[in-house]
């Protein structure tokens, strides 16, 4: 039954206000995202507003709450609007010069895991954005040695913001893809673009995010092909290449791939890993 207002306390009126108008706007996550507006603007976890419906709130943070609703409405992502993200496990920096991290994107951190060996040594995180897989793998992997690399220098800036935060000790570069890099390395890892211009169903949140961390040309798999092409003389013998992309590329790629004596080493979820013989 439809929540009646007048009967609920203070602060979850406030939520369910911001959650009636998120509603209207047929954002999924209306409900979620009124508690997390609020939550914020009052600084505490969101299961605080159910254990403390009581609280009432100043001005100010009504007008941060508003202020937050206000951008939400035009469906900008929260990940923007609060300036975070976390990612497994970790609370990330992010702006519109980067991407979101995505929860698919953890696989990649998974698959990587499970391909770790004493050989891995050198790993180059490409097209890295906020640094969010190359700082985690180098958190969770021991006696790695992990280079995050963009063509994006405001990129790199937030990146390196997150490698200071979250202290990791990472070597950072700005390149293309792999063009002009003289190194080698054992594991290459890369969330390039991929998303087809063509796709049906895009989300209106996309329109927030650097068009050019998102769509590629070929179906999405221009970037993607283009990395494979150049993996043959910076990734090391028996080295490994792990990419996100689409499910429904994962065909495609692991075809181009084969030319470039790059053989499906697994997949799971968005992650596709080949290895180099």
């Amino acid at each position: 039954s439809r929540l009646v207002i007048r009967e609920l306390p203070f602060l979850l009126v406030q939520a369910v206000l911001r959650y009636e108008k998120l509603d209207h706007k047929k954002i999924d996550s209306a409900r979620l995202d009124a508690d997390l507006i609020l939550s914020r603007a009052i600084d505490k976890k969101k299961d605080f507003l159910r254990a403390h419906p009581e609280l009432n709130l100043d001005k100010n943070t009504i007008d941060i709450a508003n202020l937050y609703l206000k951008r939400r409405l035009k469906r900008e992502p929260l990940a923007y609007i609060f300036g975070n993200k976390e990612f497994y496990g970790r609370t990330f920096k992010v702006n519109s010069n980067v991407l979101i991290p995505r929860p698919e994107s953890e696989s990649i951190i998974e698959v990587c895991k499970k391909l770790h060996s004493s050989n891995i040594k050198n790993i180059i995180d490409i097209g890295t954005g906020s640094g969010c897989l190359g700082i985690t793998l180098k958190k969770e992997l021991s006696d790695v040695n992990v280079t995050l690399s963009d063509i994006s220098s405001k990129a790199l800036n937030i990146a390196k913001d997150n490698a200071n935060s979250l202290q990791t000790n990472v070597n950072i570069i700005n390149r293309s893809l792999l063009e002009n890099n003289p190194n080698k390395y054992d594991l290459i890892v890369a969330n390039l673009p991929y998303v087809d211009k063509e796709w049906e169903d895009i989300s209106p949140e996309l329109d927030f995010e650097p068009k050019n961390a998102l769509f590629a040309d070929k179906s999405g798999l221009e970037i993607i092909f283009n990395l494979i092409s150049q993996c043959s003389k910076n990734l090391n013998k028996n080295g490994f290449l792990v990419l996100e992309s689409d499910p429904c590329q994962f065909q495609d790629i692991e075809k181009f791939a084969s030319k470039y004596n790059l053989n499906k080493k697994t997949q799971y979820d968005y992650c596709i890993a080949f290895s180099k013989n």
